[in-house]
């Protein structure tokens, strides 16, 4: 207790110059488990005044000031029964603590009583249920006597060992220092200690003997000192009985002149407060004239009306404390605004209906125009951007006041514009329509549009041309002269749509105000975001209702005669997709719609193509040649190069090359193998030729390593058919020196070949015999017969197959001449014919056939 004493008074007390006079643990029977600290404290200056202080511990184990209250102000004190440990006390209302113990709490009571019979002069503390209050109830010094005493008992309590001081150490030292046993004999030490007192008490005792008359002058002084004391004494407590009424009467002067302090004050802010509330509810009178008789048709007023309208505003919706709606004057101004509000808001409900229904009749200024200019163009609607934008203010303040008249003019609007736009869209693609095939938009189409809208199959164009047909991809001049023209006005349509799109956008947000939930909001949720953009796409999509559906009726009409059209619109789209301002806007969710369709189609088309390789069937005719997708797939290829050149989907494209030419080197061994006609090398060694020098003219960077491999499989058929139909020629002479050739490998020297006898010369003559050069020209004339009825006229591949013969025949001979030099040197033989004579029969038989 005596620690935490201590504790409190350096820790709470002492910085509000306080004593802590007594302290007692408690705690409150509705808040069992939370323990305060009841404390009595008194100030240290004059005069004293003492408060009761209820202490809190915090989290950091710290204690702070809950609550206080004046003691003065204690009124009745209860100690409820001696057995029981709840104490109750009315200071500004009733309080009932339960202190720690009852002991602690008859210490507590005691000292509170003594502090109030002290203090609380005139202001009369009721006591309850203090059995040792007969013990404790003296007034004036008694009671201050024994909260001092305990104090001391606390003081002397607390108070421990103390060191001496330097000056008695060195005093010590002195005494000591003339006893040189004084350390090593303490009890000698003591002794003579003791001698020499009783030697200074005796000196003393013979003094006070002979100073006896000295002695009694000094009781005399000491008797008449008492007497002044005591008189003094009595003329104190007359001064502080006076002081203490005094006190009482200054305190209550003093709380009457706090009293007319907040008197003064609390009429101050009532006449602020007053001013504020008129300054806010007023409305001028220039303002309520403008509000009964404004005038919407006449711009120059515009302004004037706006700024009666929003003083309106500003008045009703000012924000006032609930307290002050409920006096009778706030109550009488509102209705008086509310009547007002109706008579300006009507006329003006009224006049803006009347405008927008007037630009949905009368809006056909313009809508011709575009078909007298040379360029595709959609009407702007600016000038009536610019006759609606008066009204804008207005529009703002309709949407905060009357929510529902807003929301009627905004349907109004809607309507009225949508109208309006459907009639320049229906004019602005029949145009395009027009410019693209000369004539207007087919029957029925529409119907077509709903089933693509609905989700319905297209099927590939029926004029499509895969690669695994039969016939050409030539579409002639007029087909690609068409594209052209399909591909120039889809780019414009799509131009045109968006500056007219987007203005008609901005002007909504504008006008309606549909962007209010963001403004003055720093930290806007993204579903708040998302909910003003629906919004405002779904106002657009109620305007533009017909863009979609002709949009996709264009688009879907020519996609259905050439798939190449699929591809044009897909290009183009996806640029405008990309370039779109905002990507969440009416335009590019429209836009985009109309692209998955788009690219539906254009996967339906690459996926027909890949079909129709897989599918592909060789050809009845004799030769087999160019195979129908490897001849179709140049100008193919050539055709979707320019509609993706620079294009953001080139990708898309590219993806589709590799899969297709991947498609065709798998599927020409195939039709090699299933046409029987025809040599299977030769099959694969035009159509590779074929499919090579169509990669080469196309220079595509992602083709580059099929380019590569195409050639490596066209050089492996060629030779193959060269190896499968040229064989050797003289074959007898071949195998003659394959002998020769496997002796000298098997260790024969060179020069013993022609001592063995299936290796003699007489040997190799009679072989060199049976090949004489006619006979050789005549089985290469024959050769030559053969290799052109295999080839087709398409690839023109004979003189390179020739050529490629003419070099095998060279190397076969090379090699026939080489070993017969070095194994038969000097014996004069050698074949009928030379290289020269090789040269002139392929040379002769090119020519002659």
């Amino acid at each position: 207790m005596t620690a935490l004493r201590l504790r409190l008074q350096k820790e709470v007390f002492d910085v509000t110059e306080e004593q802590l006079v007594c302290l007692a643990h408690v705690t409150r029977a509705e808040k069992k488990k939370r323990d305060w600290v009841l404390c009595l404290a008194r100030t240290n200056d004059v005069p004293v005044y003492a408060k009761i202080y209820l202490l809190k511990k915090t989290d950091k184990d710290s204690f702070k000031k809950k609550q206080e209250w004046q003691l003065r102000d204690l009124k009745i004190l209860d100690g409820v029964s001696a057995e029981s440990p709840e104490i109750r006390m009315d200071l500004d209302e009733r309080y009932s603590w339960i202190v720690a113990s009852v002991q602690e709490k008859e210490a507590f009571l005691k000292i509170v009583q003594n502090l109030c019979e002290r203090y609380n002069i005139g202001r009369k503390t009721k006591f309850l249920n203090l059995n040792f209050g007969g013990e404790a109830s003296a007034r004036g010094q008694g009671g201050v006597l024994v909260v001092d005493e305990q104090q001391e008992k606390e003081d002397e309590a607390d108070t421990g060992y103390q060191a001496i001081s330097d000056k008695e150490t060195t005093d010590l030292r002195a005494l000591m220092s003339g006893c040189e046993t004084a350390v090593t004999a303490a009890d000698q030490f003591a002794d003579r200690l003791t001698a020499e007192l009783s030697v200074l008490d005796g000196d003393n005792i013979h003094s006070m003997m002979a100073s006896e008359e000295a002695v009694d002058n000094l009781m005399d002084l000491l008797t008449t000192s008492i007497n002044e004391v005591e008189f003094l004494e009595s003329r104190l407590n007359q001064y502080d009985d006076l002081l203490e009424h005094i006190r009482d009467s200054m305190e209550k002067m003093e709380g009457k002149t706090e009293s007319l302090e907040t008197v003064n004050d609390n009429n101050s802010k009532l006449l602020v407060e007053l001013d504020t509330l008129v300054l806010k509810l007023q409305i001028s009178y220039e303002h309520q004239m403008l509000l009964q008789e404004a005038d919407f048709t006449s711009k120059e007023n515009l302004p004037r009306t706006v700024e009666a309208a929003q003083a309106l505003s500003a008045a009703m919706l000012a924000p006032l404390p609930f307290s002050l709606t409920r006096m009778a004057a706030v109550q009488e101004q509102r209705k008086r605004m509310d009547r007002l509000k109706d008579r300006f808001s009507k006329p003006l409900c009224r006049h803006l209906n009347n405008v927008f229904i007037h630009l949905g009749n009368e809006g056909g200024d313009g809508l011709g125009a575009h078909h007298s200019g040379r360029e595709l163009t959609l009407p702007s609607r600016a000038n009536i951007h610019r006759d609606l934008a008066g009204y804008a203010q207005l529009m703002h303040w309709l949407k905060q006041m009357e929510p529902k008249s807003y929301q009627m003019l905004q349907k109004t609007y809607t309507s009225s514009l949508e109208k309006l736009y459907q009639r320049d869209l229906d004019r602005f693609f029949e145009d395009g329509f027009v410019r693209v095939s000369g004539s207007g938009p087919p029957v029925g189409a529409s119907q077509d549009v709903t089933n693509i809208k609905k989700g319905g199959r297209v099927s590939v164009a029926g004029n499509t041309l895969v690669l695994g047909g039969e016939n050409n991809l030539a579409r002639g001049e007029e087909s690609r002269q068409e594209r052209e023209r399909f591909d120039t006005v889809t780019s414009q349509l799509l131009a045109c749509l968006e500056p007219i799109v987007m203005a008609e956008q901005e002007f909504c947000v504008q006008f309606f105000k549909m962007d209010s939930k963001l403004e003055g909001n720093k930290t806007t949720s993204n579903r708040t975001k998302k909910q003003v953009t629906e919004e405002v796409r779904g106002m657009m999509s109620q305007l533009f209702l017909s863009m979609e559906t002709h949009l996709v009726r264009f688009l879907a009409h020519y996609e259905s005669k050439d798939g190449f059209y699929s591809m044009l619109s897909y290009v183009r789209l996806s640029t405008a997709v990309l370039q779109a301002q905002d990507t969440g806007s009416f335009l590019a969710i429209t836009l985009g719609s109309a692209l998955i369709h788009t690219k539906r189609n254009f996967d339906r088309l690459m996926q027909a193509q890949m079909r129709s390789i897989e599918d592909c069937k060789p050809p009845r005719k004799a030769k087999c040649g160019i195979i129908s997708f490897v001849s179709n797939f140049l100008e193919f290829a050539q055709n979707t190069e320019m509609i993706f050149r620079g294009s953001d989907r080139r990708t898309d494209i590219e993806k589709w090359y590799l899969t297709l030419v991947t498609s065709m080197m798998e599927n020409i061994p195939r039709i090699a193998k299933e046409h029987q006609k025809t040599p299977q090398a030769v099959v694969k060694m035009e159509n590779f030729h074929h499919l090579h020098a169509s990669l080469s003219r196309l220079k595509i960077p992602v083709l580059d390593s099929l380019k590569r491999d195409t050639k490596q499989k066209y050089t492996d058929s060629l030779h193959n058919y060269v190896t499968q139909y040229f064989g050797r020629p003289l074959e007898k002479v071949n195998v003659f020196f394959d002998g020769v050739s496997a002796r000298i490998n098997a260790g024969v020297k060179e020069a013993e070949i022609s001592y063995q006898l299936q290796f003699s010369k007489q040997e190799l003559r009679r072989v060199l015999a049976l090949y004489p050069g006619k006979e050789v020209r005549g089985g290469l004339e024959r050769l030559y017969k053969k290799v052109e009825k295999h080839l087709s006229e398409e690839e023109n591949l004979l003189q390179v197959v020739w050529h490629a013969m003419q070099e095998e025949f060279i190397r076969q001979y090379k090699y026939i001449e080489d070993l017969l030099q070095r194994c038969y040197p000097g014996a004069q033989i050698s074949l009928d014919f030379t290289m020269t004579d090789i040269l002139e029969y392929f040379s002769d038989i090119a020519m002659h056939h």
